[in-house]
């Protein structure tokens, strides 16, 4: 299981970025990242192919209370281009850096502001419960999140979609 650290860009291609930690929100953490300068281009697939450029953010935000971390890629005009969730065992500020961590447990919902969510890397949440890297217990409490989270979504009531995302963007 991999250990993700809101101060990674999950963009290799991102040389130079902005960051801003908000961690004071009593039922998450959020950080947002301003892409300065990309090395290559980035493409996230939303239904059609769309480049991260200079002038993008992301924005991630972990759940304190729920298994599962949002991250969502915004345009220059800070438009939500692509939700994408990742399926989290838990959480919590490490000791030494105080910025805050997941551990992914593999499974990710994905989705557009517009579309319908789809389920990616079920085959790696399989792959790590073969390889013994999770317990079944690990992997029973991704499959019920991945549920219980799609619920939320295709009802309207996630927290972190109804969120207003636009105040962490006001400072940059």
């Amino acid at each position: 299981m991999k250990k993700k650290v809101f101060s990674n860009t999950y963009l290799r291609e991102a040389d130079k970025y902005q960051i801003k930690f908000y961690l004071d929100e009593d039922d998450y953490y959020v950080s947002v990242k301003k892409l300065v300068h990309l090395t290559d281009n980035f493409y996230i697939n939303n239904g059609k192919v769309l480049g991260m450029a200079a002038g993008f953010y992301v924005m991630e935000i972990i759940s304190k209370n729920d298994n599962y971390a949002l991250r969502m890629f915004i345009n220059d005009k800070k438009e939500i281009v692509e939700y994408y969730f990742d399926i989290i065992k838990s959480c919590g500020i490490d000791e030494e850096s105080k910025i805050p961590y997941f551990y992914d447990l593999y499974l990710d919902v994905v989705m557009t502001p517009n579309g319908k969510p789809y389920v990616v890397d079920e085959d790696e949440l399989e792959e790590a419960l073969n390889n013994k890297d999770i317990t079944k217990e690990e992997y029973d409490l991704a499959i019920s999140t991945k549920d219980k989270l799609l619920e939320e979504i295709n009802h309207g009531t996630n927290k972190l979609l109804n969120m207003d995302y636009q105040k962490y963007l006001e400072d940059f």
